[in-house]
């Protein structure tokens, strides 16, 4: 289950910034010490250097994805990444399904016009968390014609909660 939060832009810009900026730093000395590492153990079985570095750039990389997966990833510098991360993946779920919803909505089906809600706030605020108030425009029309729908059928607009079970029965629909 996700709920949207009250999220500050500035500091989730700020914040994002400096774990993204912690990540690539430890990416790039783990990196580095891997392909220096792989070049000078190696290089007896492959005189290749390119592909060397690359190993090791590789091996650097899966590290720094296990090291955040395992010890960063709850860590409060991270919240906010997580959190945009999670908002992303929620919107993701939806967006996968959006033409059969959108044809739920368009017969009045309660369940999808929540779930479309959901999504309107969810996609308003991913782009007031990154800035990018343009695409705001394009989702007004459509996000006010669902709310009146929504008003006219007594149904809540507050829909600030997901749950992967509200979209999983159209996966389940054939094509």
């Amino acid at each position: 289950m996700f709920e949207i939060q009250d999220v500050d832009p500035k500091l989730y810009r700020q914040k994002t910034r400096n774990a993204t900026l912690i990540i690539m730093g430890m990416f790039l000395v783990i990196g580095m010490i891997f392909a220096t590492l792989s070049v000078k153990l190696l290089s007896a079985y492959n005189s290749n250097p390119w592909v060397l570095n690359f190993i090791g750039a590789l091996v650097g990389l899966i590290i720094t994805f296990f090291i955040v997966k395992v010890f960063f990833i709850d860590k409060e510098w991270m919240r906010e990444s997580m959190y945009g991360w999670q908002l992303k993946r929620s919107l993701m779920r939806i967006t996968n399904v959006m033409e059969k919803l959108r044809k739920d909505v368009a017969i009045n089906d309660h369940q999808a016009m929540k779930t479309m809600r959901f999504y309107h706030l969810g996609l308003e605020q991913m782009h007031r968390l990154e800035d990018n108030h343009s695409e705001l425009i394009d989702l007004l029309a459509e996000k006010r014609e669902l709310e009146d729908k929504m008003n006219a059928a007594g149904i809540d607009l507050n829909q600030s909660t997901f749950d992967p079970s509200q979209v999983a029965r159209y996966h389940s629909q054939s094509n």
